[in-house]
């Protein structure tokens, strides 16, 4: 566990801070940048992937002017009490391989709040983080080719760690942050360290069917599983249970006509209670 003897005060992110709490990993690929403002995380990692390598390069912002995620949708970003980060990283695979990615990614995160924090978060599919049935965070991955890197993914994350009381005004669902449920002080500098240092071990590892080793690990954080559920996918819409992911990260629904296995799409529960 982490020493929390001094997490009584936020002075700021830090990238020697951060690089101090990656738990000993000897990560020399790695990059840590910080900024004070920037419009998002990703869309900058994004625009400097035209002339920069960004392979190992973790963006840190401590506000956000256009923070998004899924589907374009805003993320409220106030400054100095979440984490807004994106990690850049060439995989060498081609995007069809890098299938349930994004989910592999929500059950690092899952497993770090939970070993160092002890806080129990729930998945929502694809990319959602939720805590005591709000949400608290959400994963976003973009592909970016250039000519002379291939395919470099940038993995999003944004997780609501200490939010203001007026903060989330803005936020259109119910919501949460990890300070509200932790039983100790939040440092963003050791939970961002901890981050990465789950994060990187993953890319490196990830292979083609990778998320076979993780169906597991979210089955048990699947916060929709055996609820109804509706997924919009454009104009067409599917009804029916969850069933939980298949070794793809494939959302299994199970409707009138059978068993579907959902690529993408907007799932919502019907009502909370499991049938």
């Amino acid at each position: 566990m982490v020493d929390t003897s001094e997490m009584h005060k936020d002075d700021g992110l830090s990238g020697a801070a951060i690089r101090a709490n990656l738990g000993g990993l000897e990560l020399p690929n790695l990059r840590i940048e910080v900024e004070g403002e920037i419009d998002s995380t990703n869309a900058a990692l994004k625009r400097r992937a035209v002339s920069e390598d960004l392979h190992g390069l973790a963006l840190f912002a401590e506000t956000q002017t256009a923070g998004r995620g899924r589907l374009g949708r805003p993320w409220v970003s106030p400054p100095k009490c979440n984490i807004y980060m994106s990690l850049g990283w060439r995989t060498g695979l081609e995007p069809l391989e890098l299938a349930g990615l994004s989910l592999a990614v929500g059950c690092v995160i899952g497993d770090t709040l939970e070993c160092e924090w002890g806080l129990n978060i729930q998945l929502k599919w694809p990319n959602d983080l939720y805590l005591v049935g709000k949400k608290c965070g959400g994963v976003l991955i973009d592909l970016v080719h250039s000519a002379n890197q291939g395919w470099i993914v940038v993995v999003g994350v944004g997780i609501n760690v200490a939010m203001p009381g007026t903060g989330g005004n803005d936020i259109d669902q119910p919501w949460t942050d990890l300070a509200s449920h932790a039983d100790v002080s939040l440092s963003r500098n050791a939970l961002a360290g901890q981050l990465l240092g789950a994060l990187v071990p993953l890319l490196s590892g990830w292979r083609v069917n990778s998320f076979s080793q993780w169906q597991e690990s979210w089955c048990r954080r699947d916060l929709m599983a055996g609820h109804q559920i509706s997924v919009q996918q454009g104009q067409h819409t599917i009804s029916g249970r969850a069933e939980g992911v298949d070794p793809l990260g494939a959302l299994r629904v199970a409707t009138q006509t059978g068993l579907v296995a959902v690529q993408s799409g907007e799932a919502s529960m019907l009502r909370s209670t499991k049938l």
